[in-house]
């Protein structure tokens, strides 16, 4: 399993005697008290100003800016010159083990995402492309679905990734570029030196003049923008940043083991994969219930029986056995857990 890199770029650049003087002699405007520039505003074309930095996906380069190829790994982030995004799949999909992947936005209006499907050049091997066309300021969800191959009846796996879209200049992504930006960017800088964690959603839109760190230079490239007119709504450049959605591991190819027979032991073989690469796989938790039907739809819990083996008892005939398997995050607690039910193939019988 691909383990989590901290590839932030975050530099201790400003001394305390800087901030303290920058403190000093730069009054900022709170509140709005200047004019505000309409960031929502969009002209016939989006641009998008790199480089597009990705949060969290380990999977994918960290940046689609190429100028340290030490940190990129083998997937790049590209822009084309019409200003679309393309992302090789065949990484995260792979083609011996996936069905080619789909892909669907939660909002057409701010971003739109699909996959091309086309066979490489040997024309052997299917590779799959997402596309992402950004269109406006927003937030989207973009969902990527594959149907897992490997042994077994196929069986649908989704990793689910944001991308947040901004107006260059819009600092804290309100829709506007004012003199609030420029109030939560000196914040910003000065807490650099708390070494307060920022991820790089916050980073990218920080990066006013665009050269992949955060310095006193962004907020001189704001307030030069603002003043010049060249940031907000008469400015068509727009800020993008990929995040990865936790996603609890999977529970694949489960099936219960030895024959349904009472006063045999039943086991169960599953494989647990981490779609995002991010969790470290723990021993799931289990439950076992008892359903008339193979549907289960009326299954009630076996009191006190949560391992991962189960001795048939003379109670169970006539029953379909029903294995409950629940996979946890260890990467985010909040992630809601996934659950999997493996049911019998055949109803618990006597063995006369």
């Amino acid at each position: 399993m691909k383990g989590k890199q901290n590839k932030k770029r975050l530099k201790p650049i400003l001394k305390k005697s800087m901030l303290t003087a920058l403190g000093l002699t730069i009054a900022l405007p709170i509140g709005g008290a200047l004019p505000q520039a309409n960031a929502g505003e969009i002209g016939p074309e989006i641009k998008i100003s790199q480089p597009v930095l990705n949060d969290g996906i380990n999977w994918l380069s960290y940046s689609s800016a190429q100028d340290n190829p030490s940190f990129v790994p083998e997937v790049p982030i590209e822009v084309t010159t019409n200003n679309i995004i393309r992302i090789n799949l065949s990484t995260q999909f792979r083609s011996d083990e996936y069905s080619p992947p789909t892909a669907s936005s939660s909002d057409n209006s701010i971003a739109e995402a699909y996959v091309e499907t086309r066979q490489d050049e040997n024309m052997t091997t299917p590779v799959s492309t997402l596309v992402v066309i950004p269109r406006q300021s927003g937030k989207i969800n973009i969902e990527l679905k594959a149907n897992y191959m490997i042994s077994g009846a196929p069986e649908t796996v989704t990793d689910n990734i944001e991308l947040y879209i901004s107006k260059k200049g819009d600092v804290n992504a309100d829709g506007k570029v004012n003199s609030l930006d420029a109030v939560d960017l000196f914040n910003y800088i000065r807490n650099m030196m708390t070494r307060r964690s920022f991820s790089y959603v916050e980073m990218n839109r920080m990066d006013v003049d665009r050269n992949t760190e955060p310095t006193l230079g962004d907020m001189d490239a704001l307030l030069i923008g603002y003043k010049g007119k060249t940031l907000g709504g008469k400015n068509n450049d727009y800020v993008l940043t990929f995040k990865q959605v936790d996603d609890a591991p999977y529970v694949l190819n489960g099936e219960l083991k030895n024959a349904m027979l009472i006063g045999n032991e039943i086991g169960v073989s599953h494989y647990i994969m981490d779609i995002d690469y991010n969790d470290y796989i723990n021993t799931p938790s289990y439950q076992w219930y008892r359903a008339t039907e193979a549907s289960r739809e009326d299954m009630v819990p076996i009191e006190g029986e949560t391992g991962a083996k189960y001795t048939v008892k003379d109670e169970d005939e006539g029953y379909y056995l029903v294995l409950e398997v629940i996979t946890q995050s260890t990467w985010d607690s909040n992630t809601e857990p996934r659950k999997v039910y493996i049911v019998g193939k055949e109803k618990i019988q006597r063995l006369d």
